[in-house]
């Protein structure tokens, strides 16, 4: 009997140990993005700023903006120039946002946001594709992970074609 319960103990171990893996191997290209404090007070509120980081993989697929309400589905790849952001329900969807590393200002790149980060605050947080962590990461490295960005929304989206286009 000690022998049977041994056994189902190890087995349950693991178990345990292989789920454990497999969870760090699926959020390992993920960041957790998290508020900076500014001392400074004119900072203005349309302007935000925190830590950017990176998704990628089924993470990109069934964009939280998209396919709801009858809206058609949208699964970004790797290549897109768009981002994550946590929202209260979906006022920055569809909006674009030009993101700039705080450490150097040369680089900059604008996205449009599509989708919301699970693992984030509300405005205080922001994902990017690859593509768009190249642009503002010096360079080009995705291995630097974590970045020092500022973010401020747009009044119109430029015309690309790495932006999905607005449902109707």
């Amino acid at each position: 009997m000690k022998q049977q319960f041994l056994s189902k103990l190890f087995l349950l171990i693991f178990v345990f140990c292989v789920a454990t893996v497999v969870r760090a191997e699926e959020i390992e290209r993920r960041g957790v993005a998290q508020i900076r404090s500014f001392s400074d007070s004119t900072l203005s509120l349309s302007k935000r700023g925190g830590r950017g980081t990176w998704y990628t993989g089924e993470d990109l697929n069934n964009a939280a903006c998209y396919d709801r309400n009858g809206l058609s589905s949208y699964h970004a790849t790797n290549h897109d120039l768009i981002g994550a952001m946590a929202m209260d329900g979906f006022e920055n969807c569809y909006k674009c946002m030009k993101i700039t590393n705080n450490k150097d200002k040369k680089l900059s790149v604008v996205v449009k946001i599509v989708d919301k980060c699970a693992g984030c605050k509300v405005g205080k947080a922001i994902d990017l594709t690859p593509a768009a962590f190249k642009e503002v990461a010096p360079g080009g490295d995705l291995d630097i992970g974590v970045l020092d960005i500022s973010w401020k929304p747009l009044k119109e989206c430029p015309k690309s074609k790495l932006y999905p286009v607005k449902p109707k």
